[in-house]
């Protein structure tokens, strides 16, 4: 949209990756399961090694089911740090869960209700701080019309411990007072929106923080068949693509060709069990003599 304009609708784009996926007359295709992960089942090799074999879940009030599966890939968001239990404490996942008010705005219309979409300039803005709402909003036009705005302010800060108790896993509501800061600025800076236009709807999302704002990619040590894939922070949409096809190489080939998964080792965060030589570790990574 534009020559040099993207704007990523979540939802619109996960739908038509279902779709592209799922085309009539073409197989695998995807299954998609809803439910709760409760755990992760394995067996155990000759040399000590876990082995996937399924995932456990529970679909609201009924019972816990096992879906068999060869490979696992934990991409839950903040919630994923949940998957320290899961894997029975093989690998640390320390998270930040940032929850965070946006809006969404009609686009405007004339008295019969007409919409005229090029009249919507396809120009996004960055806005400095705004003390008189408590803002620095980020507006982002989209192809059908309408303007989604964050930078609201008044986020709040979710610690690892309350995510692993599914804190707003099922209910992630906007704050009202943020919705009307946020309206109330925008509206000053367009007399068309001020007018014509119309709130559609508010909503609140949370970005999965690590401490060191990297995201976890890569396997969980000493199971095979498991593999982490969060803590995007807010570009995980954006990143989808390139992550999912990291991902899909170490899962299918073995290891990642497309991108250097290193930095973002799952487990940086995790003790190592035996120290192991001189210098100090992050996990199980060196970070260099200390003296």
């Amino acid at each position: 949209w534009g020559d040099d304009t993207a704007q990523v609708t979540p939802k619109e784009f996960v739908h038509k990756m279902m779709e592209y996926v799922n085309q009539p007359g073409k197989e695998p295709g995807i299954n998609l399961v809803l439910g709760t992960c409760t755990g992760v089942e394995a067996e155990e090799d000759g040399d000590g090694t876990k082995v996937v074999t399924g995932v456990k879940y529970q679909h609201e009030e009924q019972e816990e089911m096992t879906l068999q599966a060869d490979d696992v890939i934990v991409a839950a968001g903040p919630w994923a740090c949940q998957a320290e239990q899961w894997f029975e404490g093989a690998v640390q996942l320390p998270m930040e869960g940032v929850k965070s008010t946006s809006i969404v705005w009609k686009p405007p219309a004339d008295g019969e209700g007409n919409v005229d979409l090029d009249a919507v300039d396809a120009t996004a803005l960055f806005c400095g701080e705004d003390d008189r709402f408590g803002t620095h909003l980020e507006v982002y036009p989209r192809p059908d019309g309408t303007i989604y705005i964050c930078g609201i302010g008044g986020s709040d800060y979710i610690t690892t411990p309350e995510l692993q108790a599914s804190a707003y896993l099922t209910s992630c509501l906007p704050k009202d007072d943020r919705v009307e800061a946020a309206s109330s600025a925008f509206k000053l800076m367009s007399n068309s929106y001020a007018t014509k236009g119309e709130l559609s709807h508010a909503q609140a999302c949370m970005r999965p923080c690590p401490p060191d704002a990297k995201p976890y990619m890569g396997p969980v040590q000493g199971w095979d068949g498991a593999y982490i894939n969060a803590g995007h922070n807010c570009w995980g949409i954006a990143w989808a693509p390139a992550c999912g096809k990291a991902i899909a190489e170490l899962v299918l080939e073995g290891s990642c060709r497309s991108v250097n998964l290193k930095p973002f080792n799952p487990a940086r965060f995790t003790a190592s069990k035996g120290r192991g030589g001189r210098g100090r570790k992050k996990g199980n990574v060196d970070v260099g003599e200390q003296w």
